[in-house]
Order: C-alpha cells, then structure tokens, then sequence
C-alpha cells in the first residue's frame, strides 16, 4: 500500500519509518522545518535512523501523489491551516487518519470537525488515539490504542492494513468520546505531574478516579457516550 505521512515531528517519523517495512512510504515536512532539515541533512532524528526505503518530500501536492492512506501527524492547531491547502489538491481514492489529538482552541471543534469545514468533500477519515509514547515503541514496547470514525468501513480499513504485532489497534465506536477523552487525557496527565511535584503521590488513585468521572461527563455533555472515558 501506498502511504503518506504528512508531519515530521518525533510522532509522525516514527509512523513513517515503522510502516515503510511493509508499504510504500513518503514522509512530508514542511519547507523550512528544522526538523525536516535535520531528516534531510542527517537521516536521522533523536529516536531513529530513517530507512533507505523512505522518501522524503517537502512538496505537498507531489507528496500525495498516488497515496491510499495518508496520516496527518501535526500541531492540533495547525491543522485547519494544513486542510486549506489539501482542498486545493486532488484528494480522491484516499482516506485520512488524523494521529493527533486536541482541541482548535478558537472554535472548541475536534479536529475531525476542523477537517469537514475545510474539506468538505466525503473524504473517509478517522482518528488514531491512545496511549504510547515515540521512545518506548522505537525501543520495541508494545502498546495498543484506537482507531475511530463516523463510518465503522474506515475503521475496518485502518484497522486490517495498519495494525501490528507492535501497535495493536483497537476499533472504536464512539468517534465524539474518542477525541474527547484523547485530549482531555493530557489534563488528568499533566495534574499527575503536578502530584509528583508537590510529593504526594497518594492522591493519584483520587485523581484517576475523579479525572475519569469529568472526562464522561465532558464526553457526554458534547454528545458522546460517557463509557468512552473508561477505555483505552
């Protein structure tokens, strides 16, 4: 399969060079991104040696060329930004996967909200969530996480071509908890933080249980099932 990672930071050059084991990947970066830069100048980033197999492309339209799956692995909000110029493009045959998580701060949408004001062709999309961090699946740790959409097909498709021994994808049924609770998450996580700092830990089992609680309540008051918050 035929695979476009828009995105360079440490997430998504970590998804292009994983996949390009066994599909046809090409890795974009904006011009002028330094990390793109360093990619480019030394095959290289802090976590990983790219793979002779990967292209890389700072050309937007001519990265897209011939794509079926293309990942968008970028700042939360930058993407309405990124999706204005997509609309422009020939988009057709190819479904999106939005790996990333957030809220646009200016108008409260999750981003599959951002990506239909801005693509309003019927585009296949989902999201890919979950808990995992660059190092530890570079390191061989596996972890598992959740793909989602409006169309269970989109799922299906994901799911079969993109699942691995390494990120086991889990099919998801609540496209609004599912984004929801994925950057509502980030607060619970950054409050843990917060606990170790001021040196009491003890109070993390309160806080994972009254974090989760707000999170439902968030997902349901946006119209979402409030069980979302309770899996992965």
């Amino acid at each position: 399969m035929k695979m476009t990672v828009l995105g360079c930071g440490r997430w998504g050059t970590f998804l292009a060079c994983y996949h390009s084991r066994r599909n046809q990947v090409t890795l974009w970066g904006r011009p002028g991104s330094r990390a793109f830069a360093r990619l480019k100048a030394e095959g290289r980033n802090d976590y990983l040696t790219l793979p002779e197999s990967l292209r890389l492309e700072d050309d937007l339209e001519k990265a897209l060329e011939g794509a079926e799956a293309v990942v968008i692995s970028i700042s939360a909000q930058q993407l309405r930004d990124l999706c204005r110029r997509l609309a422009g493009l020939d988009l057709s045959g190819k479904t999106f996967i939005l790996c990333m998580k957030g809220i646009e701060v200016e108008t409260g949408l999750r981003l599959t909200q951002v990506f239909r004001q801005e693509i309003p062709d019927p585009l296949p999309l989902a999201v890919w969530v979950g808990p995992g961090h660059v190092q530890d699946f570079s390191a061989g740790i596996p972890n598992c996480m959740v793909v989602d959409s409006d169309d269970p097909a989109v799922v299906d498709f994901v799911v079969e071509n993109l699942s691995s021994e390494l990120i086991r994808l889990y099919k998801g049924k609540d496209l609004i908890g599912t984004e929801v609770g994925a950057a509502a998450k980030n607060v619970i996580g950054i409050a843990a933080g917060m606990l170790d700092g001021y040196g009491w830990p003890s109070l993390k089992g309160a806080l994972m249980a009254r974090g989760a609680r707000e999170v439902a309540r968030l997902i349901r008051a946006m119209g979402g099932n409030e069980l979302s918050a309770y899996g992965l």
